[in-house]
């Protein structure tokens, strides 16, 4: 039986990066795995590897930017699985385009919609039903550009990535009382496909000293692993050479 044995894990942005890491080290842990994103042969595959391990896997399309989506994959989580245990809001994207000047107010709403609004509705369609049950976790995966933001991260990812502490602040004063956790992780520089979207190209020897996917995914399982009692609500995470 492994760690996360019986649990629902309800995964965005599932279907690369961070996310896939994430799904596939939960589903190796024991979990059933719900994949969260827009392309869908991306998420069979993932769901394809977590068989391949004996786990569950439930493929939801969805662009996280639309509500109607997010409950439509929400609810066919439930259908599937049952009540939805951990939560991972994982979805995130970023622009080329970083300063004010060059940021139009469209990408500004777009990175807002995905990076933020989304994790908003995702947790305000789940807190209910596990504050009912007197359990639950929410991860709420954001990135250090949050703690200090800057021309290099963007405007408006830095932006969304403090929202996202924000909501998870308020996510623990309304869920802690009722056994409802929220953690945020804020990592540093990962080595996804997002970080070929920034100006400054890298080259594979530093992508290799970057913080890795795996190494979110075992944090994830760390985290949803804990007994209820235990509550981390920050994570900051950086590459030892940075």
């Amino acid at each position: 039986m492994g760690a996360l044995a019986g649990k629902t894990i309800i995964v965005t942005g599932a279907s690369s990066g961070f996310g896939e890491a994430i799904a596939l080290a939960c589903a190796d842990a024991g979990a059933k795995i719900s994949l969260v994103a827009r392309r869908k042969e991306l998420l069979e595959n993932v769901a394809d590897a977590a068989r391949a391990i004996g786990a569950k896997a439930l493929v939801c399309p969805a662009d996280v930017s639309d509500d109607e989506q997010i409950y439509a994959a929400l609810e066919k989580t439930r259908a599937e699985f049952g009540p939805i245990d951990v939560l991972v809001n994982n979805a995130g994207f970023n622009h080329t385009e970083r300063s004010i000047t060059d940021t139009s107010a469209e990408q500004w709403r777009e990175l807002m919609d995905v990076n933020l609004t989304s994790a908003f509705v995702f947790t305000k369609a789940v807190l209910p039903e596990m504050i009912e049950r007197g359990d639950g976790l929410i991860i709420n995966l954001a990135s250090r550009a949050g703690m200090y933001p800057s021309l290099a991260a963007g405007v408006g990812y830095s932006a969304s990535k403090i929202g996202m502490e924000a909501l998870n602040t308020v996510t623990n004063e309304e869920g802690n009382p009722h056994g409802v956790r929220a953690c945020l992780i804020n990592p540093g520089a990962g080595n996804t496909p997002i970080i070929d979207r920034r100006p400054v190209k890298f080259s594979p020897e530093q992508k290799a000293l970057m913080i890795q996917s795996e190494d979110i995914a075992a944090t994830v399982v760390f985290l949803a692993s804990l007994p209820p009692r235990v509550h981390i609500d920050f994570l900051s995470m950086m590459p030892t050479k940075s």
